[in-house]
């Protein structure tokens, strides 16, 4: 037997000269109704009929009314996966309202994909077809209690949005085996797999028949076993296993790899192998059969792996732009708003750094500057998000996550006991946040279609905020704060003398500071020394290079720099080469550079290398990796590579 989904993305058709050899028989959509009939009786149903219709329609309402987005699936995979759910939470309990079980059922599994703004229409359409029916949601509190005390533990901010994400990621890893957990880049959707996994590691005291949450019950206090692998950081090869067809002999790829030392290993308890980056039809086609009810990864040496019941797949992805269908429905689905996550940042940053700085500058009240931050931001950000989103464009595509991740740093650098001592009040720390809003806000603004997007925003910061006055002449990027006076002062303030001696130097390649590179030297200082990634932006001949270069000269002994240059053919390979080119093995899988010294890596126009036919370029998602993980993989012993005091400082032309 052969079966094909013509037309598909990464698909193609087969030889005529082939297709002879088979007789062609059509598959028609099938008739879901009836299907649902037989398998509501098959799980206990009585009234499967008066059911069945209710969810044949429902369905069929739902794919006509909500939103098209890629992975909403309203096939026969997921009304299964919903039978099946329904079917156990009817033999849970006897004498359940049966339109009550399936209302659970429809609502519980459903909601974690569903996105804010199609939340109301589906609510709506399950109130119209179950009239008077609304049981409440089946709480696990113990469960969430320990999900709380694990997510303040781990530096982060309580909240029922996030905790209830966590545990419809738990539910669903009860039903399915393979989980898209989705959302925008910087939503938590990192924090929601580790936070529960730190969950059942600390588990619930309660004996096993009272514990509610289906997953939690069969797991409760194991240590989960986690690998991560990012798919688009090695080639295909290298993600199964390839034949080297000089000796014949078999390369494991990652994934072969982790599955088998998973599957091999003898306790039951949970294993997820984490596949965190962009889905392409390449890699993810192939691993069809083991997302399926097969639940078998097949190798191209014929070898085939099981992925065992406690073993799970956690895709943590952007969206299934390039998934196929065939994808889309083979797995459960949990969709990380954005929503108010940024505040949710911010509030651990708060916890986490003001405190420290409260110390350090001897403030006889520490929670003042906690105060005095919080009181801040809820006066400047949501405002200036929403105008952000409304009225400007930047030189680069930016979340709102990315501001509020850029405003935190800024503020980090700034608060310092020189700046602010325990005397501030909060007007001295207000001046120091608008300056850190203007640049985390406005900092990537640039003419762009003929607007001049940082003048815009210049006239709009001074039309709406007025309780920070900056001075009457240039722009509120043309002033910085003054430590000793605590005052607005140009940028012009800061430029160094050139001292030049035309014996010694050649005049080309003499760099003259202005007051705008002063200003970026400003912000490249402050995060060098927190170790925080930075990129400079900009069309060919603005300097950006100059300045990145001569700073990194100029660093004191013990910080190494090493320039990397990335072109149009710039591979992953030669990449991860490079990089590793000034590093030494210290114990076990550590690296870092030699001694006890750090290494800032420069890597000049980021954006350059080829991007594959899904829009990914694969030196970048290394890069990624290296930041979201702490390692890389050795290619050879596919073992992680742990990567210390290092930091990337990056440069692009967004028009090359």
């Amino acid at each position: 037997f052969i079966t094909m989904n013509p037309g598909y993305i990464g698909r193609a058709e087969l030889p005529e000269s082939l297709k002879a050899l088979f007789r062609p028989i059509t598959v028609m959509v099938p008739d879901r109704q009836l299907i649902m009939e037989n398998m509501l009786m098959a799980e206990g149903f009585v009234e499967a009929k008066m059911l069945a219709k209710k969810f044949a329609s429902l369905y069929y309402l739902l794919e006509d009314m909500l939103s098209p987005q890629t992975h909403y699936d309203w096939g026969l995979r997921a009304i299964k996966s919903v039978l099946v759910v329904a079917g156990s939470l009817l033999r849970a309990e006897e004498g359940q309202d049966e339109s009550d079980v399936l209302f659970r059922a429809l609502r519980d599994f459903n909601i974690p994909k569903i996105l804010a703004a199609d939340m109301v229409i589906f609510m709506g359409l399950l109130g119209d077809l179950f009239i008077g029916v609304d049981p409440p949601r089946k709480r696990d509190m113990e469960f969430e209690k320990v999900i709380e005390q694990c997510t303040e533990e781990m530096g982060l901010t309580v909240e029922d949005d996030f905790t209830l994400r966590i545990v419809q990621l738990s539910e669903l890893l009860a039903i399915r085996h393979c989980i898209f957990l989705m959302g925008v880049t910087g939503g938590g959707r990192t924090e929601v797999y580790r936070v529960l996994a730190k969950a059942i590691q600390k588990g619930v005291n309660l004996p096993e028949n009272q514990i509610v949450n289906d997953y939690l019950r069969s797991c409760n206090k194991s240590k989960v076993v986690i690998r991560d692998i990012n798919p688009k950081s090695i080639s295909t090869q290298e993600f199964y296993g390839y034949v080297n067809m000089s000796t014949r002999e078999w390369k494991d790829g990652m994934m072969s790899y982790y599955m088998r030392e998973l599957a091999t290993i003898p306790d039951e308890d949970p294993k997820w192998i984490i596949l965190d980056g962009d889905l392409d039809a390449n890699w993810i086609e192939s691993m069809n059969s083991t997302m399926d009810d097969n639940r078998l990864l097949t190798l191209p040496s014929n070898e085939r792996i099981r992925l065992l019941p406690h073993m799970k797949l956690i895709f943590e992805i952007r969206n299934l732009k390039f998934a196929t269908p065939a994808t889309a429905t083979r797995a459960g689905i949990v969709y990380v708003s954005e929503k108010l996550q940024w505040y949710n940042m911010i509030q651990s940053w708060i916890k986490r750094v003001v405190p420290e700085y409260a110390v350090k500058a001897k403030w006889k009240n520490p929670e003042l500057p906690s105060k005095y931050i919080l009181e801040l931001v809820d006066k400047y950000v949501p405002k200036t998000i929403f105008e952000m989103k409304k009225s400007f464009q930047h030189i680069t595509p930016l979340e709102t996550m990315n501001f509020c991740t850029t405003l935190v740093n800024i503020l980090e650098g700034m608060l310092r006991p020189e700046n602010l001592n325990a005397k501030a009040d909060q007007a001295a720390f207000e001046s120091y946040f608008v300056l850190a809003m203007v640049w985390a806000f406005g900092g990537g603004l640039a003419p762009k279609d003929g607007i001049d997007y940082r003048k815009d925003f210049d006239k709009w910061w001074k039309r709406t905020w007025s309780a920070v006055k900056f001075p009457g002449k240039g722009s509120v990027f043309d002033y910085y704060i003054n430590a000793k006076s605590g005052k607005f002062a140009p940028w012009a303030d800061l430029v160094p003398e050139v001292e030049f001696d035309s014996q010694v130097t050649a005049m080309s390649s003499l760099f003259v500071p202005t007051p705008e590179t002063s200003s970026f030297t400003y912000f490249l200082d402050m995060m060098l020394e927190l170790r925080a990634p930075i990129m400079f932006v900009g069309p060919a001949g603005t300097g950006k290079t100059a300045l990145v270069k001569g700073k990194l000269a100029a660093q004191p002994e013990g910080i190494m720099s090493l320039n990397i240059n990335f072109n149009y053919f710039t591979d992953v390979l030669s990449f991860q080469k490079i990089l590793e080119s000034q590093l030494e093995k210290k114990a076990g899988v550590n690296y870092g550079p030699p001694g006890q010294n750090k290494l800032i890596y420069f890597v000049d126009d980021l954006n350059m290398p080829k991007l594959d036919a899904y829009d990914t370029a694969m030196p970048i998602s290394q890069i990624r990796q290296h930041l979201g993980w702490g390692h890389w993989f050795d290619r050879q012993k596919l073992t992680p590579k742990v990567i210390h005091n290092t930091q990337y400082v990056a440069c692009m032309n967004p028009t090359a």
